[in-house]
């Protein structure tokens, strides 16, 4: 009885694998590739910031404040990041060779650090200016920006996150930078949180959420520098004009028409 029992769990057929939870998977793109998801985190994330920047200029122009027009510039440069990823992962397996992806991939990297360079001197450049000259914003102003700042922390923090694991499981740098640039701006929105809620309790505290802007804004400037540095060390001529063409369309030019002809007309036939 016992061999018999054996055998039949010997034959009985394994039951399926349970699903892998995996956390930061978006919702309905569990089964997809991690590329294809960073495609969609992508457009997801460049609608959001174009949506908050846009919101944030309307309510600068409105209520006069500094610290919303940072908020709305800084999103727009976060809109700019996103957008360089999804043009490096547009049409990846399908309409765009494996080379012209790296080579995307190469170009979008060195852009998004060039972003950092950017937003370091807008955040930095309207901390300074805060700090120069103290202003206390008052009544709806205050509102207004602490109810940005607040969705705001928590949906580009989220963002942030699931870019950074993607930009781990796709290998791509760009999408690395991206988050980083989502969660400097999710930790800039905390900081406007924080500061607008000390203010209330103390105008004495008029300095603090610029205090931490021009932090994250010289952590910026000293990271995206490094890494246009190191781009430039591997060789990579980012400040020339050829970097940023399409060697690939180049190389098909300078072929003869005679074996790009035969080629196709060898398809044609079949």
């Amino acid at each position: 009885l016992k061999a018999a029992l054996g055998w039949a769990t010997v034959c009985m057929p394994a039951p399926p694998p349970k699903p892998v939870r995996r956390p930061l998977d978006l919702p309905g793109l569990g089964k997809t590739s991690h590329a294809r998801q960073a495609f969609v985190i992508s457009w997801v994330s460049v609608t959001l910031s174009v949506v908050a920047a846009a919101v944030g200029i309307w309510l600068s122009i409105v209520e006069g404040s500094t610290a919303t027009l940072g908020f709305a510039l800084e999103n727009s440069v976060d809109a700019f990041s996103s957008g360089l990823c999804l043009w490096r992962f547009w049409g990846g397996g399908a309409s765009v060779s494996e080379g012209e992806l790296e080579r995307r991939e190469k170009r979008a990297s060195v852009g998004i650090a060039a972003l950092f360079v950017v937003l370091a001197f807008v955040v930095g450049g309207m901390a300074i200016e805060h700090l120069q000259h103290e202003h206390e914003e008052e009544g709806e102003p205050g509102e207004a920006l602490l109810y940005l700042s607040i969705p705001g922390f928590v949906v580009f923090a989220l963002l942030g996150l699931i870019k950074l694991r993607l930009g781990y499981k796709t290998r791509s740098a760009s999408m690395k930078k991206d988050a980083i640039c989502s969660l400097t701006g999710a930790a800039l929105s905390l900081c406007v949180a924080i500061g607008n809620l000390l203010v209330r309790v103390s105008s004495s505290w008029w300095w603090f959420d610029a205090a931490c802007a021009l932090v994250a804004s010289l952590g910026l400037l000293l990271f995206g520098l490094h890494d246009l540095w190191n781009n430039a060390a591997k060789g990579h001529s980012w400040w020339r004009a050829r970097f940023w063409g399409t060697p690939s369309r180049q190389r098909q030019r300078g072929r003869k028409p005679s074996a790009q002809q035969g080629s196709r007309s060898g398809g044609g036939g079949g």
